[in-house]
């Protein structure tokens, strides 16, 4: 039996261009004797993909080479090593396999493992990526997905269940590990506070975490990590336990007035609004002695910022940041956006020093990229200056 056959159920195309192309075609079939696919690429290398929990790759790469393909395999160290073993060597796995057929060398095929993640599916880096592959330049993260058979040019392979969804998680699908080995000279620094206050308040911000998460995923509202939440991700993968909230950036565009009513269906009453929709927005609910803050944020020239409003005395302040894009990552066990690239984001808001902890934190004057923004009208301040206890 043909290799590809044999592996049919077990490997699935995902090379963009193929599936961009099988999205155009109205007959999948090759009944009129057309070669309307695989006819016309333009790459070099096609990609394909298995779910490395559903079959042991060492076997795969096995099989190829007693079919006579030149096969190499690339291995990473398991990410979820580091956090489950503290201290232990990370176990190897395999997660790239480049296939050559001596009878067709100029073409290469590319299988990407898929490994489960908490509750996404992982796709590793590759060292030295080449410009034709469309995966590897970036470890990707992508819901879980199931596949399909169909027949393209006479072939009979297996695709992604829904092609469009694939495709769309694709091209928002980059991620960042979080930084171990920075979080371990961290904390070897600045000893974690083992203590039962520190422990609950972590606990509960994990809490707020996924029940925000859960709220905003089901209206369809793009978030990521902010302020000290992204901070404590990015320099200790973990929370700061004296910061006492979750911050969560949301750009101005993917603002939904359900979000208020949701958030308090959840169980989260809303605690205050300030600002407007049209400049400086900011909201932010408890739970319990924990808040959730959700900072909006505003496209001005080649920077983003989000507002803030002095409750006292109706002043503005605007935290000015360079653009940036979103990955996924996971925190506390939990797949988040962060902003990407992270460190400039960060030393925006922190400054250089950014690893050094600070307990005394000033959210009017601490931040090195706050800037006055005026004051609101008296005459609006019921509307820009809403406090709930």
């Amino acid at each position: 039996m043909d290799i590809w056959d044999d592996l049919e159920d077990t490997i699935f195309v995902i090379e963009p261009e193929i599936l961009y192309k099988i999205l155009e075609q109205e007959n999948y079939s090759d009944n009129e004797g057309r070669c309307a696919v695989f006819c016309h690429l333009t790459k070099k290398a096609i990609a394909f993909g298995v779910f490395g929990h559903k079959v042991a790759m060492p076997l795969v790469v096995s099989k190829f080479r007693q079919s006579g393909f030149a096969a190499v395999d690339a291995k990473e160290d398991n990410p979820d090593s580091y956090l489950k073993k503290p201290g232990s060597p990370p176990q190897k796995i395999i997660s790239h396999i480049f296939l050559q057929d001596m009878q067709q060398p100029e073409l290469t095929a590319h299988v990407v493992v898929f490994y489960p993640r908490s509750t996404f599916l992982w796709t590793s880096q590759i060292q030295m990526p080449t410009s034709d592959l469309s995966f590897g330049t970036t470890a990707r993260a992508y819901d879980f997905f199931e596949t399909r058979s169909l027949t393209i040019d006479g072939l009979h392979v297996s695709v992604p269940k829904s092609i469009r969804h694939f495709l769309h998680m694709h091209q928002e699908s980059q991620f960042l590990e979080c930084n171990y080995e920075r979080a371990k000279f961290f904390y070897a620094q600045h000893p974690k506070d083992k203590s039962e206050e520190a422990q609950r308040f972590q606990r509960k911000a994990r809490q707020l975490l996924v029940k925000g998460k859960e709220v905003l995923d089901s209206l369809g509202v793009r978030f990521w990590l902010s302020s000290g939440t992204c901070l404590g991700w990015f320099r200790q993968c973990d929370i700061i336990t004296y910061s006492k909230d979750v911050d969560f950036g949301i750009w101005i565009k993917d603002h939904k007035p359900e979000i208020i009513d949701s958030m308090e269906a959840a169980g989260l009453p809303l605690k205050h609004v300030f600002g407007k929709v049209t400049d400086s927005y900011e909201l932010s609910f408890k739970a319990g002695e924990v808040k959730l803050d959700l900072f909006f944020f505003y496209e001005e020239g080649d920077t983003m910022w989000n507002g803030g409003t002095d409750a006292v005395t109706g002043d503005k302040l605007k935290y000015v940041f360079p653009k940036f894009e979103l990955c996924w990552t996971l925190f506390l066990d939990v797949r988040v956006r962060v902003p990407c690239p992270t460190q400039p984001y960060i030393e925006a808001n922190y400054g250089k020093k950014w690893e050094v902890p600070v307990t005394s934190w000033d959210w009017k004057s601490s931040a090195f990229n706050v800037r006055p923004n005026g004051a609101w009208p008296k005459a609006e301040w019921k509307e820009v200056i809403q406090v709930y206890e």
